[in-house]
């Protein structure tokens, strides 16, 4: 009677269809988190166009900030570690009319085989102010003053100066962390954990322009936000 442990279900009115074969273990993914997964890509016919299997090299995406198609944005939410699942994506969640490449067509249906080998340590967020009005949504502009310092104390920004943030997949992925759900008049702190900032080598990894490796941003360095929103703007 446990012949599968699938549980297959529609997730959006778009008709994204979730196939959760190894369940995982811990908390969900949630949005604007940074995983890494191994996956491979098939059309309806069975035909595989995308897959990094056999290279063993894990893919590291943002979700839901537009980094990748709606229905991975959509398909991971809730996904736990070392889960596995199968999505069927339609093509208003992929890639649409346009198709991509030669191999994905127009109106293309794809399925996909996920699993979820790791997720990285988010934002901690204290908010000292509280702000007014709407959090900022994804694609807008946040004006804020901004300091960014790592373990050594330099700064990185000028906190004197106005600074201006998107909530989008052109950021870096701990910017959009720190400023999700933020409010105009809002203060808070924020503490990136070094895996989801520089790393384990810091910055520069390696010598640019004279810079010693670490010089900027010494190794394993968690960073400390303070971020002041001024407004929230299209």
């Amino acid at each position: 009677m446990f012949a599968s442990l699938a549980l297959a279900f529609v997730v959006s009115k778009s008709a994204l269809k979730i196939e959760d074969i190894k369940p995982g273990t811990g908390e969900g993914v949630k949005l604007y988190d940074v995983i890494e997964t191994m996956y491979t890509g098939t059309l309806l016919s069975g035909k595989e166009f995308d897959s990094n299997v056999k290279s063993g090299k894990p893919l590291r995406v943002q979700i839901g900030v537009g980094m990748v198609i709606k229905g991975w944005d959509q398909g991971f939410i809730g996904m736990k570690l070392n889960g596995e699942r199968n999505l069927t994506v339609p093509p208003e969640l992929g890639y649409g009319d346009r198709g991509s490449g030669t191999l994905i067509s127009a109106g293309a249906t794809l399925k996909f085989n996920v699993k979820l080998v790791r997720i990285l340590p988010s934002a901690k967020i204290t908010i000292g102010t509280e702000g007014k009005g709407d959090a900022i949504k994804l694609g807008q502009y946040l004006d804020c003053k901004l300091s960014v310092k790592p373990s050594n104390g330099k700064e990185m920004a000028d906190p004197t100066k106005d600074s201006r943030l998107q909530l989008g997949p052109q950021m870096l992925p701990w910017i959009n962390q720190a400023i999700a759900g933020i409010k105009a008049g809002e203060k808070r702190t924020v503490v990136i954990n070094y895996e989801l900032a520089f790393g384990e080598k810091g910055y520069p990894p390696a010598d640019i322009e004279g810079q010693k490796a670490g010089s900027q941003v010494p190794p394993k360095s968690d960073l400390t936000l303070q971020i002041e929103a001024l407004k929230i703007i299209d």
